[in-house]
């Protein structure tokens, strides 16, 4: 069968067994019963137990699970309520971390008419829209939701806004006439779609598709694909699993060395649960969910709204953004740009604020001299659009394009003026057969009547044989002609719509249409269009000094596109129609900067072709069709005044302001999270390989275990996080934005920063273990040897939080106040240390005893060793730069 578009009227009445009276009753409950309701089915979501439960998938938790096990059959019950304590606080951490609502579907299934005007045996009743059923004949007029996918049977002035479907910015005219077989989703004009919206007039349709069988349906099926695990999610899970897999060798291994030297079962199982326990950094989700979090705070102060937290290290990351033009690169509110009459006057101003000037060769020019003001006069009479302004926000009541030349009249102060003076006394509405408007109006001052014109240059130039020049009014010549089709042409060439503007007087004999339309005088052209927002250039080019390429994505014409792209400077040279896009490679769909005329399926096969080349893709948009790509993309964002609910709930940000510059400031943040990431992971790694190291060298010397469990898990979850906290607030150091995006394929921990990271370890269990060593041989019993070894792991810990503020520069070039948040954190884990020393009835739980002065001075002395490896390290180390 060929496709609906292509079909008449009659035609596809037929195929689908019904007449324009519609269907009977009887019929439609049949069909109800085959076809199922016309709603889209909601995705399986994962309830909250089951994203709690999954937290224990965890490699590190299994092993601190493993280890509690482990000291429950050895009898060290204190130890085992501990760990799991930690455990279950970690769990807690992993779940409101990744606990976020999926209703990309709800969204969607909301955007469905609730009622719907239907034809049942001629009468027209109202029936619920999920009632509807292919064959239903509807009737739709201005501020309908279409409820279903139909071909129009017949229309009067029909108009429907498709943007939030297919990209296109301005309102669709439809008709009823057959179309190619192969007619584009976005040129389907005979065609309604479910979920856009009827802006202007009336028609009737009948229903060719309900439900997940509509465009939106097939959308929404689109959604349904899981995105894959965020960059900063993948890395952590290897790092977790090659941490969990270090941690088991090392246990068994020590088990196995004791063992064979006859030492106790129970003792040996006790070392290797304090192993275990060592080599878990239990902090380090805790400090990555803060990090992140912070980092949303930040956002949100910004107008960026972050669903998903490890989508800010996510967008750090990007190597290319792929952006929808209308309402994000764009105002999506059409204005008038350029004015022309016998001079050149462009307009300045954005949107439907009426704020700008008239501007001739740059210098401001009075639009109210007789050329502008005579052309504007034309643009206000024969319009039926209006402005108003509703809390502090100006917008347009009728068709968009209307509405600009009533803004531009409001701007040049000549609106209310002009609305007072004249009076409407005919209309000849504007049509797609006429592509012109006409309105007679008769002067409030009785000075006679005029018939003001506006339509297609082409329609309006051929009614007229009179132009308005510098000198006045003379008769239009061939000269006059051509020039004004090559200024048409030319400004269209710039993606403008062009408007032209003619007038003549009237007597009172005739109002016939085809006098008043002739003998026009002419009086200029206007070119109208959604213009780029002027942040958008600043952010563009901020985006490209950070190495990040910048992607337009449009359902726009071709022509719309490449003016856009080249005024914002995205791409060079032409722009690629998402029709030439299924012959293409991953590698030369990745070399395009401008694509138009695109579906929802060719932005996300552009979006998943640019991952398969490398890149980090982040995507934004507002509309239902940027849905399926957002959740594609590895980082979705949407806008938040102008965005669809679906574009919002599919997307992992929202900019409240719909400002494409809140991106960049995004992308700065994200940058300076991972920065601090990295670090809090070295800082935290660096001690659960010293508490290891620590552990395996006494075991391998014959030394008793230097460190108890509980000991290790108040280091690990209480001293050592103080700090961490701080690291992951650390500000951002300059020239964050003038660096390349690192390799998404880069571990967590490159080479250089492991190097480092094994470095501080190293010099830790020096301190340590030398220090424990030396309290051993000067004849301290196990317990003040064991406290010697828990205070200098903790004090080594906090020169190392110090150090670890940043990964470039020496500490000491760094201010010290700049982050309060690391030397309060420092304090707290002191107080943490001390209290676990000198508190009588913590002493017994924790094993420790008082110590000494001279003590405290060896420990605080060695811990420079710390400072000295860092500094050294840091200059020695290349890979430490992110």
């Amino acid at each position: 069968m060929k496709p609906w578009p292509s079909l008449t009227a009659d035609q596809v009445l037929k195929e689908l067994g019904s007449g324009f009276e519609g269907l009977s009753a009887e019929e439609a409950s049949r069909r109800l019963s085959s076809e199922g309701p016309n709603r889209l089915q909601s995705p399986y979501k994962p309830s909250p137990l089951k994203i709690f439960l999954s937290q224990f998938q965890d490699y590190l938790i299994l092993v601190l699970v493993f280890a509690s096990a482990v000291a429950y059959i050895a009898g060290e019950t204190s130890n085992t309520y501990v760990i799991l304590a930690i455990i279950l606080l970690v769990a807690v951490i992993g779940f409101l971390q990744e606990y976020r609502a999926e209703r990309s579907m709800e969204a969607l299934r909301e955007m469905v008419a609730p009622e719907a005007d239907v034809f049942r045996e001629g009468k027209m009743i109202s029936t619920p829209a999920e009632k509807l059923v292919p064959g239903d004949v509807i009737f739709l007029e201005a501020g309908d939701k279409v409820p279903a996918d139909g071909r129009v049977l017949e229309e009067t002035s029909l108009q429907v806004i498709e943007s939030a479907l297919t990209g296109e910015s301005l309102p669709i005219k439809k008709d009823a006439f057959p179309l190619p077989d192969e007619t584009p989703l976005a040129d389907q004009k005979n065609m309604v779609f479910m979920g856009t919206i009827v802006s202007y007039g009336n028609c009737r349709a009948v229903v060719t598709a309900t439900g997940e069988k509509t465009e939106l349906g097939k959308i929404s099926g689109l959604i349904k694909k899981r995105p894959e695990e965020p960059p900063l999610q993948t890395k952590l899970d290897q790092l977790a699993k090659r941490q969990a897999v270090i941690v088991l060798i090392v246990s068994a291994a020590v088990f196995l060395l004791s063992v064979n030297r006859g030492q106790p079962i129970l003792d040996t199982l006790i070392t290797a649960i304090s192993l275990a326990v060592a080599g878990v950094p239990e902090a380090l989700p805790f400090v990555v969910t803060l990090a992140l979090a912070f980092g949303t705070q930040i956002m949100a102060k910004k107008s960026a709204i972050i669903r998903s937290l490890p989508a800010v290290e996510t967008l750090g990351s990007t190597t290319v953004i792929c952006t929808d033009k209308t309402g994000t690169l764009t105002s999506g509110e059409m204005t008038v740009r350029e004015i022309r009459t016998f001079r050149r006057v462009d307009v300045t101003g954005s949107g439907y604020a009426p704020e700008g000037e008239f501007l001739q060769d740059g210098r401001a020019v009075n639009p109210k001299e007789d050329d502008l003001a005579l052309l504007l006069r034309i643009a206000v009479l024969s319009n039926n659009a209006d402005i108003e302004q509703a809390e502090g926000k100006w917008k347009v009541l009728g068709d968009p394009t209307e509405g600009a030349l009533i803004v531009a009249a409001k701007k040049a102060g000549l609106l209310e003026e002009m609305r007072e003076n004249f009076a409407e006394v005919a209309e000849h509405p504007f049509d797609s057969d006429r592509k012109r408007m006409t309105t007679i109006n008769r002067s409030k001052d009785q000075a006679g009547l005029a018939a003001s014109t506006k339509g297609a240059p082409e329609v309006v130039l051929e009614r007229c044989t009179h132009i308005l020049g510098s000198g006045g009014v003379r008769a239009l010549s061939d000269a006059d002609r051509r020039s004004i089709h090559e200024y048409s042409d030319q400004m269209a060439e710039r993606a403008l719509r062009v408007l032209a503007f003619a007038w003549r007087p009237l007597d009172d004999a005739s109002l016939e249409r085809e006098q008043v339309e002739s003998g026009l005088i002419f009086v200029g052209l206007v070119g109208i269009m959604d213009p780029p927002r002027p942040e958008a250039r600043e952010a563009i080019r901020t985006c490209k000094q950070a190495g990040i390429r910048p992607v337009m994505i449009t359902g726009d014409h071709r022509i719309t596109a490449r003016a856009i792209g080249s005024e914002l400077g995205i791409g060079e040279g032409d722009a690629l129609e998402g029709a030439e896009i299924d012959g293409l490679s991953d590698q030369e769909i990745e070399k395009v900067s401008v694509f138009a005329r695109v579906t929802a399926e060719h932005k996300v096969r552009i979006v998943e072709a640019l991952k398969r080349r490398g890149h980090i893709v982040a995507m934004t948009g507002d509309g239902v069709n940027d849905a399926p790509a957002l959740t594609a993309a590895d980082i979705g964002v949407s806008m938040g005044r102008t965005g669809t609910e679906v574009a919002k709930e599919a997307s992992d940000m929202v900019i409240a302001d719909d400002n494409f510059a809140t991106i960049v400031a995004a992308v700065e943040e994200g940058r300076r999270i991972y920065d601090n990431i990295r670090k809090g992971t070295s800082y935290l790694l660096s001690v659960s390989f010293a508490e290891i190291m620590t552990i395996f060298l006494a075991v391998l010397a014959g030394l008793p275990v230097p460190l108890q469990a509980v000991q290790i898990l108040w280091i690990n979850v209480v001293a050592e996080e103080f700090p961490a906290i701080g690291l992951a607030v650390e500000p951002s150091h300059r020239g964050i934005m003038l660096r390349p995006p690192r390799d998404p394929k880069e571990t967590l921990l490159n080479r250089g920063l492991l190097i480092y990271t094994l470095g501080i370890a190293g010099a830790i269990v020096a301190g340590s273990l030398g220090l424990f060593y030396l309290a051993l041989q000067a004849g301290e019993d196990l317990t003040y040897a064991r406290t010697v070894a828990f205070a200098a792991l903790g004090f080594f810990t906090l020169y190392n939080a110090y150090a670890s503020r940043s990964l470039e520069k020496s500490i000491f070039r760094i201010n010290p106040l700049s982050n309060k948040k690391v030397l309060v954190g420092i304090a707290a884990s002191v107080f943490s240390l001390l209290v676990v020393i000198y508190i009588p009835f913590l002493q017994g739980f924790f094993g420790t005893v008082p110590l000494r002065g001279e003590t405290w001075g060896a420990i605080l002395v060695a811990g420079l060793l710390v400072i000295a490896v860092s500094e050294v390290m840091k200059k020695i180390l290349p890979g430490l730069k992110v």
